[in-house]
């Protein structure tokens, strides 16, 4: 007949110990070394426990060789992933193509955790739950939100040229030419929205002028000196364009300018073009298409927009153009010149 040794004093404690705290098994196995050690048979304990005999030999054997720490159980590698590292390939395939290509038929245009688990399920052969696929793209560092808009991957065939026609233009206009970046831009009454700390559960209200107004700004910034010019227009058309080229030509008095700007249609129409052959000392030069990033001036744009409209109600145009007025005042050169040069913004 088995039976455990005698425990010493200290393993005494600790499988007392384990018959009060231990998960369920652990304080059974040891409830039953202490019962060995009080000379209860081991048919006596499968019966009182409700296992096999031989279970309780392994269990006294355990405890005779390794003590107390015996009794606990081995580190257990868990049952295998079933979205395993190949799983995890095939999800990622089929999250990053389109839905309708993958499967015909299909008028979706973006995956959802029950398709992606329908189409594993076909692909590896085996049933997989939505939990399942849902966990495993957490785990790939996927999450659930909206995606936003991009400019299209296009690239002007001009490009080079373009870029080449500028760099040459100032060359030849040598240090004593201004050269200018310009665009426009709108305010509004209207309060832009961007992202804020905000109490859960309490979004804050960003209350509304009722009636919205806007404004057109033209700016211009001499990319060698920082100098920042400006000019407020109701709108954008091509009247409002030559009347920012005549303030223009007033600031940088008998000096040649080269103006660098986009493709807006108002810089191309035809009585712009007529004005600038009467004025031969400004060139303007168009930036490449699909180029926005390339004008130093958008950055201008944004930091203004976000110091001065951000989340801020001033419930009348006067008031805004107020506030932008005090924004460039407070715009030193040096300053244009280091928001001019950030790659991110």
């Amino acid at each position: 007949m088995l039976y455990v040794r005698e425990p010493e004093d200290e393993e005494y404690q600790e499988l007392r110990r384990m018959t009060r705290q231990e998960v369920g098994r652990v304080s059974q196995r040891a409830h039953m070394v202490l019962l060995s050690a009080q000379g209860r048979s081991v048919p006596e304990m499968a019966t009182i426990f409700a296992i096999t005999p031989a279970s309780v030999r392994s269990w006294l054997r355990r405890f005779d060789r390794y003590g107390p720490a015996g009794l606990s159980d081995a580190p257990r590698s868990g049952r295998p992933r079933l979205v395993d590292g190949p799983g995890e390939d095939v999800l990622v395939r089929l999250i990053t193509a389109d839905p309708a290509t993958v499967t015909p038929g299909s008028e979706a245009s973006f995956w959802t955790v029950a398709m992606l688990t329908l189409a594993l399920i076909v692909r590896l052969g085996r049933y997989i739950s939505a939990s399942t696929v849902r966990n495993a793209l957490h785990r790939m560092k996927y999450r659930w939100h909206r995606p936003r808009l991009g400019m299209p991957d296009k690239v002007d065939p001009q490009k080079a040229q373009k870029q080449w026609a500028i760099a040459e233009a100032v060359i030849r206009a040598g240090a004593e030419a201004a050269v200018l970046y310009a665009d426009e831009s709108r305010v509004q009454t209207l309060p832009i929205l961007r992202a804020m700390w905000q109490k859960v559960g309490m979004q804050v209200r960003i209350p509304t002028p009722g009636s919205n107004v806007s404004r057109a700004i033209f700016g211009a910034l001499e990319i060698r000196t920082g100098q920042w010019t400006y000019l407020v227009r109701e709108h954008m058309c091509a009247v409002d364009f030559i009347a920012f080229l005549e303030h223009v030509q007033n600031v940088y008095v008998k000096r040649p300018i080269i103006l660098v700007i986009d493709n807006y249609s108002s810089h191309t129409a035809g009585s712009v073009a007529v004005w600038l052959r009467a004025h031969p000392h400004i060139q303007v030069f168009p930036l490449p298409k699909y180029c926005s990033h390339l004008n130093p001036v958008e950055k201008i744009w944004l930091r203004m927009k976000n110091r001065v409209a951000a989340n801020r109600l001033y419930g009348s145009m006067t008031a805004v153009l107020q506030a932008v007025d005090t924004f460039f005042g407070a715009m030193d050169p040096e300053q244009a010149l280091r928001w001019a040069a950030e790659e991110k913004w």
